[in-house]
């Protein structure tokens, strides 16, 4: 069996009894880094030492293979990342696609979501919305994505590192106008917890004089 679990986006005491349950049972924990998840097992006062493996985008075709048959020779395994839930912009696609095809038994563990917990925050309309995940570093096929959606009328939500955050947007000034109404969450359940509303234009005005440090989710309708 294979579990996909979801861990916290922060705070460490987001973390689910059941996630914590099955954590001391299984034996073989995929990690996206296996330094942060040995100390968030440090962290909860898991008692069981699973083998924990590497397992990140780059790596995820090399190991599919290996990771298919512990599955079917019996063994429990458990996919964690970082920081929240599997496959949302984090590894474990293939492997889901996998196990469907080869029949084998796979389930979610949910809890954390950075995109579930900036709509919450946003105060934007949560129905329809869309994720858009980490766009392209290219910025022509950035543009060209963003004019894409210029004309869908839903809640658009996108992860971005704080070093690109100025550049996005102003993507976004260029392509729907700076009129846009768009919410940036930072550092979501941490001590410095920051969410940033108001019209494009205003935003960029404050953030330009700002150095941005963290974890950033933007939001925009």
């Amino acid at each position: 069996m294979l579990y996909l679990m979801a861990v916290p986006i922060g705070n460490s005491k987001d973390v689910s009894l059941r996630v914590l349950e099955k954590l001391e049972e299984v034996e073989i924990i995929l990690c996206e880094d296996t330094r942060k998840t040995a100390k968030l097992l440090s962290i909860w006062g898991v008692k069981n030492k699973a083998k924990l493996v590497s397992f990140y985008d780059q790596v995820e075709d090399q190991k599919l293979g290996q990771v298919v048959n512990w599955l079917k020779e019996g063994k429990q395994l458990a996919l964690l990342t970082d920081a929240g839930s599997p496959l949302i912009s984090d590894p474990g696609l293939k492997l889901v696609r996998k196990c469907q095809k080869e029949n084998l038994e796979h389930t979610s563990v949910p809890g954390a979501s950075a995109v579930i917990n900036a709509l919450i925050l946003s105060g934007l309309s949560p129905t329809p919305f869309c994720f858009l995940g980490f766009l392209t570093k290219k910025k022509s096929k950035r543009l060209k994505l963003l004019e894409t959606y210029k004309d869908i009328k839903m809640t658009k939500v996108i992860y971005e590192s704080p070093f690109r955050l100025l550049k996005l947007l102003e993507d976004v000034k260029k392509v729907w106008g700076d009129g846009k109404q768009v919410v940036v969450c930072r550092e979501m359940t941490k001590k410095f917890e920051q969410v940033i509303k108001g019209k494009l234009v205003d935003v960029l005005s404050q953030l330009e004089s700002k150095k941005i440090k963290g974890e950033i989710v933007v939001l925009i309708a």
